[in-house]
C-alpha cells in the first residue's frame, strides 16, 4: 500500500478527488463557454485531498505496524518466562525424583540395621 502510494507520488498521478475535482472544473468551465485549463479550483482542492488521505493512509499503516511489532515483543516475552517456568518446573521434578529414591532406601537400610 506504501509503494503504490510512493509510486503515485513520485509519478505525480491523480487521485481520485483530483481526478474529480477536474471533472467539476471542466464541467464548470464548459458551460460558462471557457476553455478548461486542467488547473481548476477544484481540482487543486482534490489533490490536497488526495495528499491528505495518502498521509492519513501511511500513519494508518504504521500504526498497525508498530501495533504488530508490540505484539511480537509481547509474544517473545511470554516465551521467555514459560521458558524460564519450564526449567523451574523441571528441577521441582528433579529435586522430588531425588527425594523419592532417598526415601525409597531408607526401608532397606532400616533393615539392614535391625
Amino acid at each position: 500500500m506504501a509503494a503504490a502510494a510512493l509510486a503515485c507520488t513520485i509519478a505525480a498521478c491523480d487521485g481520485p478527488k483530483e481526478k474529480a475535482g477536474a471533472a467539476r472544473d471542466e464541467a464548470a468551465a464548459n458551460a460558462s463557454g471557457v476553455p478548461y485549463d486542467g488547473n481548476g479550483p477544484a481540482e487543486r482542492a482534490g489533490r490536497a485531498a488526495d495528499r491528505v488521505d495518502r498521509a492519513a493512509t501511511k500513519a494508518r499503516d504504521s500504526q498497525g505496524d508498530a501495533l504488530n511489532d508490540q505484539g511480537r515483543s509481547i509474544e517473545a516475552q511470554a516465551d521467555a518466562e514459560a521458558d524460564k517456568l519450564e526449567q523451574q518446573a523441571q528441577e521441582i521434578r528433579d529435586a522430588a525424583k531425588a527425594k523419592a529414591r532417598e526415601l525409597d532406601r531408607q526401608p532397606d537400610r532400616l533393615k539392614q540395621t535391625s
